[in-house]
């Protein structure tokens, strides 16, 4: 017989385990949340669920940080919305105390709930050595980078992050986290939750659809990660998208007097600045001692493009050009430091599997990064195939088409020019669900609800009324 916080956890692992609800014999037991005002806001309600480090092992359990923003029209509460936040690394209880995105309707209709994802912020995060953690090794081929020293240094963090997370290094995935939503939904007594996710909150609430269809009222895919692609499509897909947002910024430079290269060859001057990085001589901007390779500069533009905040990237990419090289010297070997720190960019690993056994390989896969992006050069995407390609944990989460039986009804939004994941990923994701509404939103960018009135209508109408219509594209402006 079952008792107690472990008789619990035993029940409701051995359910979620069985994988979609149909092949299960009965619902895990429910346990209520102990909610309290949050110290940082006492307006939104704080609480945690305890789940099991290992889906598979429920014996040692971490504890999952929820908050939730009550509907402010309880009178006509639709139910519970569950947000999943991008990253990964994104604390979705931050995202909720500073003020959640999501609009006056929704936060009127549901009770806006979010987690921090395991392994991020306050639900045991994945923890490394800072030496390690925040440099890097030399990254670029044709810049004297070798793939042995890459991986070498993959294992070498894997190794600092094993030693100071402990076994739920092995169990960040998204199927994980999925699996702890399940678990949030019956600590919540909810028949069905409503989703919203984004950017890489996707990978959850598409694992979370995939497994347990049947407790999904309605689900929206921000800017969607189209998990059926191999490692290989995954890098060419990424470089291409970069370079598609940084035409984008090229473009408006071109037309607009108040960029600061206006009347200047952009492509140009950034060719000039990647082969000072390839060098090894570009100054990282604001630290004299440390220099950027080309992986790092194409990583930081990709950064401003997320916005995108075109006027700051041109100032950058200008003081970038008017300042003197650096000598040029071989980039130090990264190093443990001795210092911890928070490091959830590893999870990446736990969900994309990629096959780079050698340096000829790599090559290879190199030369198509610029082909596809032949004035960025890269994106960065590459760093983490690199790492992810060193590390000896195998991929708990790998690629694969998923399965559309029972589907939830689902709406997929995504920018026609976004730097992260492509329209391509949007569209691919959205053909293979049945019944699936796909809205592209005319402009640049990562992340598309909140761009337009006819963005956010879109989601909102259809997640408030999962049967109504809605349009397909939105203009950029």
């Amino acid at each position: 017989m079952l008792s107690g916080r472990n008789g619990f956890m035993v029940a409701i692992a051995t359910v979620l385990a069985c994988g979609a609800l149909t092949s299960c014999a009965q619902d895990p037991p429910r346990a209520g949340l102990e909610w309290r005002s949050c110290p940082e806001r006492p307006e939104f309600d704080c609480a945690t669920v305890t789940v099991p480090i290992d889906w598979s092992a429920p014996d040692a359990t971490i504890d999952i940080a929820v908050v939730r923003d009550r509907a402010d029209d309880p009178n006509h509460r639709v139910g519970t919305l569950i947000s999943l936040p991008g990253g990964p690394g994104t604390s979705g209880v931050d995202q909720i105390l500073r003020g959640t995105a999501l609009s006056p309707r929704l936060r009127a209709a549901f009770d806006i709930v979010s987690i921090d994802p395991r392994g991020v912020g306050r639900s045991h995060p994945v923890r490394c050595d800072e030496g390690l953690a925040t440099r890097r090794p030399q990254l670029a081929p044709d810049a004297g980078a070798s793939l042995v020293e890459v991986h070498s240094y993959a294992r070498d963090l894997e190794a600092s992050c094993r030693e100071h997370t402990g076994p739920l290094l092995d169990h960040v995935d998204a199927v994980s986290v999925a699996r702890d939503v399940e678990a949030l939904r019956v600590a919540l007594g909810e028949e069905r939750v409503t989703l919203y996710s984004r950017s890489y909150g996707t990978m959850p609430a598409q694992a979370y659809a995939e497994l347990f269809p049947r407790r999904v009222r309605a689900s929206v895919l921000d800017s969607v990660d189209d998990h059926s692609r191999t490692g290989d499509e995954f890098l060419a897909d990424e470089a291409r998208a970069g370079q598609d947002a940084f035409d984008g910024f090229t473009e408006w430079c071109a037309t607009h007097p108040d960029c600061v290269l206006h009347g200047r060859d952009v492509a140009a001057l950034y060719a000039n600045l990647r082969a000072t990085a390839t060098e090894g001589r570009l100054r990282a901007p604001g630290r004299p001692d440390a220099v950027w390779g080309p992986v790092d500069l194409a990583s930081a533009v990709i950064q401003y493009l997320y916005a995108p905040t075109w006027p700051d990237l041109a100032r950058t990419l200008f003081d970038l050009a008017e300042q003197a090289p650096a000598a040029a010297e071989a980039v130090p070997s990264p190093r443990r430091g001795g210092v911890v720190t928070d490091y959830p960019g590893v999870i990446v690993c736990a969900d994309w599997r990629f096959d780079i056994p050698d340096q000829a390989r790599w090559l290879e896969l190199w030369e198509r990064q610029r082909v596809e992006a032949p004035v960025l050069g890269t994106h960065f995407a590459w760093a983490a195939a690199a790492f992810c390609s060193g590390m000896s944990t195998p991929v708990a989460n790998p690629q694969h088409v998923a399965s559309t039986v029972d589907t939830p009804p689902v709406l997929v939004l995504n920018a026609r020019h976004d730097p992260a994941t492509p329209h391509g990923w949007a569209s691919g994701v959205a053909s293979r669900i049945p019944g699936a509404r796909l809205v592209t939103w005319d402009g640049r960018g990562h992340g598309g609800y909140d761009r337009t009135e006819c963005t956010r209508t879109a989601v909102d109408d259809f997640l408030l009324d999962p049967t109504t219509s809605t349009v397909a594209s939105c203009p950029a402006r």
